[in-house]
């Protein structure tokens, strides 16, 4: 290609939110990615070119498609349209990195995973909180048995800041949004523990008369494993701010306590002993991580963390929480599974 480096790689990010501004800005910044984006808003458009310049524009994904030369997509637009671009994408030959959650839709999932089979294109899901040194350190305290075999597992996040940083405000008008917004949590329940919840019950109730709202706004899910050793519990909210979110794992022979916003850890044991770290760690930093690694994969020089097979889970568990919330029951997650042919 005319003008391109060696090493250099054609991503095209589409969507100008906040998360698809904090993508475009990182990956400008690193020197060997040429940059276009996709944004038919005219006013998105305007504040993209405000804060970082201008780049090569495109209105649809598919005019960005027939241009030809694109390494990588990447999709950072709301939820509900995730599934069709990244199959649109992968089946024009181009790898993907995909927004958190992969879709709000199992079957979409599937389908998605279809299309990476076919394609034999990279694909990964934004969960970047792999990349976290704060939760990477609670994993490590996790796994070298300190706190004993897990036996709870406990997390918290209040955004009313998601409410306020978002250019489409689809939450106003997606029922049960908050789940998707919340799912890195449920991502790390699984990630964390190594164990996938058999059923799930939630409950979800309307708090306040905010200016900023969904519906609901407040939840809790409770996950059950059916041979009774662990249990685990959610608790998302569209009302608290600043924002609050923490992580409590409790073991047969300690705990953990994390604070997100501070990345401090608290590991005690039943000893009485106990640790307080604090993980040196700067947001951005976690981005540039998780994009050095899909970088690295995009280059065949390493596997993708989040591939399509591991990112549906997130989504089936999003998928018994609604259910359970619709019929007021727990919700079977493995005969949701069996349902879509996730196994």
């Amino acid at each position: 290609m005319k003008g391109k480096c060696m090493n250099e790689l054609n991503f095209c990010v589409a969507g100008a939110g906040s998360i698809g501004r904090r993508h475009l800005r990182l990956l400008k910044e690193r020197g060997d990615i040429r940059l276009s984006v996709v944004e038919p808003s005219e006013k998105s458009w305007a504040r993209i070119v405000e804060e970082m310049g201008e780049f090569r524009r495109f209105h649809t994904l598919e005019e960005a498609l027939v241009s030809g030369n694109l390494d990588a997509v990447v999709i950072a637009t709301p939820h509900g349209m995730h599934a069709e671009m990244s199959i649109q994408a992968l089946d024009a030959g181009v790898n993907v990195f995909c927004e958190k959650p992969m879709s709000d839709s199992v079957e979409e999932c599937m389908a998605m995973q279809e299309a990476v089979q076919r394609s034999g294109k990279v694909f990964s899901v934004g969960f970047m909180f792999h990349f976290d040194p704060f939760i990477r350190k609670i994993r490590e305290i996790l796994m070298s048995g300190r706190i004993g075999t897990p036996v709870h597992f406990y997390s918290r996040l209040g955004t009313y800041n998601t409410l306020l940083c978002s250019v489409s405000r689809h939450q106003a008008y997606t029922p049960y949004s908050i789940i998707m917004d919340c799912i890195h949590d449920t991502d790390l329940l699984c990630w964390l523990t190594g164990r996938v919840p058999d059923y799930v019950f939630m409950n979800g109730i309307q708090a306040g008369a905010l200016e900023l709202t969904s519906a609901p706004n407040v939840i809790d899910a409770v996950y059950r494993y059916a041979d009774g050793t662990f249990a685990a519990h959610s608790h998302f909210n569209y009302v608290q701010h600043p924002q609050v979110h923490t992580l409590e794992i409790t073991g047969d022979r300690g705990y953990i306590q994390g604070d997100f916003m501070t990345a401090r850890i608290t590991a005690a044991t039943f000893g009485g002993k106990m640790e307080i770290v604090t993980a040196e760690r700067q947001f951005d930093d976690v981005y540039r991580a998780e994009w050095e690694w899909f970088v690295k994969a995009v280059r065949g020089e390493t596997s993708p963390e989040n591939p399509a097979a591991s990112a549906i889970l997130p989504t089936l568990l999003m998928h018994a929480q609604m259910e359970s919330a619709r019929n007021g029951r727990e919700a079977d997650v493995r005969e949701i599974a069996g349902r879509y042919g996730f196994l």
